[in-house]
């Protein structure tokens, strides 16, 4: 009666050792799942970061960590703006574009200003096509500003509904990283502009032009910064602006830019390096080299 009384004893005994080591088993699982839970999404966090407020968003395989904004294209046709490979404009530009960097890299200048007599010349045009083309070149990042404070267009031409405005870093209210974006136009940067402020000459010859200038041609790495300037008769902004920079590119409309204007935008850029003059809206019976 014993031995079967030690028997069930012990066989008790071993039922409950086996129940307490399954349980701490279970409960070493339960704690290992909980443990690479925490991890995977501590890990997910850190990849994907904190959201970006407002519409913008930034691409993870950008150097610069610049937000993003989208393009219209389908309007790049209408606005004159290079569309693609195939577009007929992008040969002229391209050939601008070589000789405006081989004169820039032999004289080792980095900023240029676009600059007209007076409105519709195409100033603006010519400021994002050259900033296109110059990207479309490997290694050659071009970073694209509006300075227009009176009829800033660069936006609008590209159809840029989001972009942050330049007049924001002027007036202090943030860096010139906070207005700087990617608008999907090769290696482009993008500081635009939608407001109109007449105390442009103020904001251009203050230590904050400096600073843009700077920040872009060396924290952004750029080859070449292009600014899109108001035109030169009729306000002081650009005149203000232009012992800042190294070199101008005066634009002119066939047909349209009076000789006097012309010759007194000239008078206007006299200490300043003068890159050359483009004749825009040209009949295309005087485009030379029609083969091509």
């Amino acid at each position: 009666m014993d031995r079967i009384r030690n028997a069930v004893t012990r066989a008790r005994e071993t039922r409950e050792t086996v129940t307490q080591d399954a349980a701490a088993a279970t409960k070493r699982l339960q704690q290992a799942q909980a443990l690479a839970s925490a991890s995977a999404a501590k890990t997910v966090t850190a990849t994907t970061g904190p959201a970006t407020a407002g519409p913008a968003t930034t691409g993870n395989d950008d150097p610069l960590n610049l937000p993003s904004v989208q393009c219209n294209f389908e309007n790049f046709a209408r606005n004159r703006i290079i569309a693609n490979e195939q577009d007929p404009v992008l040969n002229a530009y391209r050939v601008l574009r070589t000789r405006v960097l081989q004169k820039m890299d032999a004289e080792g200048w980095k900023t240029i200003a676009v600059v007209s007599p007076g409105s519709g010349a195409g100033k603006t045009v010519t400021a994002i096509n050259l900033a296109i083309a110059i990207s479309s070149k490997p290694g050659s990042r071009a970073t694209l500003v509006d300075l227009d404070f009176y009829r800033p267009s660069v936006a609008r031409y590209l159809g840029v509904t989001d972009a942050p405005s330049s007049l924001d870093f002027f007036e202090g209210k943030c860096t010139v990283r906070d207005v700087a974006v990617r608008p999907g136009l090769s290696d482009v940067v993008l500081i635009a502009n939608e407001r109109v402020t007449r105390r442009g000459a103020e904001h251009l010859t203050s230590s904050r032009a400096d600073e843009l200038i700077n920040t872009a041609v060396h924290d952004f790495g750029s080859r070449v910064v292009i600014f899109d300037m108001s035109p030169l008769l009729g306000c002081d902004d650009t005149i203000a602006f232009l012992p800042k920079i190294d070199c101008a590119l005066l634009v002119a409309a066939s047909g349209d830019t009076r000789a006097d204007d012309l010759k007194e935008a000239k008078r206007i850029l006299g200490k300043t390096n003068i890159l050359g003059t483009v004749l825009n809206k040209a009949p295309a019976a005087f485009m030379p080299n029609q083969y091509y």
